[in-house]
């Protein structure tokens, strides 16, 4: 990510977890008390965001969470929770949004998948209702890279991460009498002495880019396309930091293109009302954190 940094002018922060909060310095994205606005792990993180926001020249409207393993799963966590910080995740062997409810189920969620996406879909729109009260958002693109060799996580979790953010940004749009489209569309291609990869393509109803998923043959639990080779970290590509840069720089300029005349009246307006009902409904139901 620094090379990224360098050449485009961003600001990158690495968030450390402490020894004493986890054995391996990962964050506890299997925590119930870890998955919620206001509170734990995604406060904290939350907060230093804003501290660098505070202290540097940052764009609101483009700063974004990644990670790969369990900072992908909290990356995910974030993007739900946050989502009037955050405006768009990336996850490098990552899974579902509250995939599992404990460290018996966390590490059931790696080895065989989470809970039914479309149910975790729902549960990462309603974790959003208080962000977007503060910050209107109507899509929250994901870019996915798992490898098929990878020991640690299934590959089937990209599936879910794709099928609940599927669902998740069709409640976003308001489309909900129709089913969220999972259908994407596929490229495939290599890395020059590298691996192959199945690059899979989503777009929301108006054709513009939503989400990317990247299976990589033979990459293990690593970062694809790092300048060494290293524990969780392989060169042999996709440079997932370079892609993730250019899906994000995508999907934010398409997100910050303003609709023009009716249209732009007609989404105003169902913001509006959308924001007012869900802001009377966390009144109703008490909760404000």
């Amino acid at each position: 990510m620094n090379a990224v940094a360098q050449k485009n002018n961003l600001l990158v922060v690495y968030p450390e977890q402490t020894i004493r909060a986890n054995l391996l310095r990962c964050w506890n994205w299997f925590e119930t008390k870890q998955q919620s606005r206001g509170a734990g792990e995604p406060a904290i993180l939350a907060a230093v965001i804003e501290q660098v926001c505070s202290s540097h020249s940052v764009d609101p409207e483009r700063v974004y969470v990644a990670g790969i393993s369990a900072g992908a799963a909290m990356a995910v966590i974030l993007g739900a929770t946050y989502p009037d910080i955050f405006a768009a995740i990336g996850a490098v062997a990552g899974l579902e949004f509250r995939a599992a409810d404990g460290l018996i189920a966390g590490l059931r969620a790696m080895r065989h998948g989470g809970p039914d996406p479309s149910q975790q879909g729902a549960a990462a729109f309603q974790a959003m209702s208080f962000g977007l009260t503060k910050k209107a958002r109507r899509r929250m693109p994901i870019i996915v890279f798992q490898g098929d060799a990878d020991s640690y996580v299934h590959p089937g979790n990209a599936d879910q991460l794709i099928d609940q953010w599927a669902v998740t940004n069709h409640l976003l749009h308001g489309n909900n009498d129709t089913e969220p489209d999972t259908a994407g569309e596929l490229t495939n291609g290599s890395v020059a002495g590298g691996y192959a990869y199945h690059k899979y393509t989503y777009k929301d109803a108006a054709g513009r880019l939503l989400m990317e998923k990247w299976m990589v043959e033979g990459l293990g639990h690593a970062w694809p396309g790092s300048p060494v080779s290293a524990p969780y970290a392989d060169p042999k590509g996709p440079n997932a930091s370079e892609e993730m840069w250019r899906f994000f720089s995508q999907t934010t300029a398409e997100s910050l293109a303003a609709p023009t005349g009716l249209r732009a009246l007609w989404d105003r307006s169902v913001g509006l009302l959308n924001g007012a009902v869900r802001y009377a409904s966390e009144l109703l139901g008490g909760k404000h954190s």
